[in-house]
């Protein structure tokens, strides 16, 4: 599967000067980001990357969906210069452009197709886990209800909302630990690290929310698990009578639209006067340790260490 996608994906994806033609290889929260950005992709960024060898971990059979997933780096090639290897900054988060990498593909039924789920790349500082393998070399899998851990991997992504919604002050981050990826993107949405703000006398939210996407977990060698989620992080700037649904609702200043937002609004929309919405979808994978009879302490929590997505729509008035 992992030899078919790269083939097919890059292939055709230059050919045709779209990422459309992959999104048959796709599915979740990968394909929904994918075909949400296809119209404001550049052709002629699409020159297919370089990989280096990628590491399978292949999982126990433990009914459907299946899923396996894939560890690789892509490495620069001619069509792109050095300066495309720095790490990027999404939603204030240091994250490797071209770094590790962590592709998840699923399978839904004995006779669907392997589709990939979902990518996510290491934040800058943190590593893969070492994984539990069985004696045939295969990785088992946890239940996303298991009560073995710190936290059931289902309740994975609503723990680390709390912290990115609160910041530093959640009940939360006594079960979730600080990084790029939690107090981070507090401190990210707070400073409006994507260039969204909101004119004077108008107000600005943000809320990380749950999915109906599944989530998927493989055990750790230390006895926890690594687990892979999807969640959307929606940002609303509006007048305060849109907030408080007030009628009539009275405009307000113009609001700046950042440029990637900007793209997946209807061509010609004027800057909006009551509300601006965007929506992102995003990939998580996370540690969640064993469960221990006392409070966690710091090495013992929740850590948040790759994301993937971003972008996936926009409205405004």
């Amino acid at each position: 599967m992992w030899d078919r996608y790269v083939a097919v994906s890059d292939a055709e994806t230059v050919k045709a000067g779209s990422a459309a033609p992959g999104l048959s290889l796709e599915t979740g929260p990968q394909r929904a980001y994918d075909a949400a950005t296809d119209s404001a992709t550049d052709a002629a960024a699409l020159a297919p990357p370089a990989y280096t060898a990628p590491v399978f971990y292949l999982t126990e059979r433990s009914g459907y969906p299946r899923f396996f997933v894939v560890a690789v780096s892509q490495r620069l090639n001619s069509d792109y210069s050095s300066g495309a290897a720095a790490s990027t900054s999404v939603d204030g988060a240091a994250i490797h452009t071209f770094g590790p990498e962590l592709m998840l593909f699923e399978q839904a039924s004995a006779t669907a197709p392997w589709l990939l789920g979902s990518i996510t790349r290491l934040a800058v500082g943190e590593k893969l886990p070492r994984l539990a393998t069985d004696s045939a070399g295969y990785i088992p899998t946890i239940s996303p209800s298991a009560a073995t851990l710190l936290a059931q991997p289902d309740e994975v992504g609503a723990l680390q909302a709390a912290v990115v919604d609160d910041g530093p002050a959640s009940t939360a981050t006594t079960a979730v630990a600080g990084g790029q990826l939690t107090t981070g993107l507090y401190q990210g949405a707070l400073s409006h690290a994507e260039g969204l703000t909101a004119p004077h006398g108008d107000v600005y939210q943000w809320e990380l929310e749950g999915t109906s996407y599944p989530e998927f977990a493989l055990r750790t060698a230390a006895g926890g698990a690594l687990v892979f989620y999807a969640m959307a992080l929606d940002t609303t700037v509006a007048v305060p009578d849109y907030i408080d649904k007030a009628d009539p609702v009275r405009s307000g200043p113009p609001i700046q639209v950042p440029v990637n937002v900007q793209r997946l609004l209807p061509s010609g929309q004027p800057a909006p006067l009551i509300d601006l919405q965007s929506e992102q979808l995003l990939s998580f994978a996370a540690v969640d340790p064993p469960s221990a009879p006392s409070a966690p302490s710091a090495g013992g929590k929740i850590q948040v260490i790759a994301l993937g997505g971003g972008l996936t729509s926009a409205t405004a008035s």
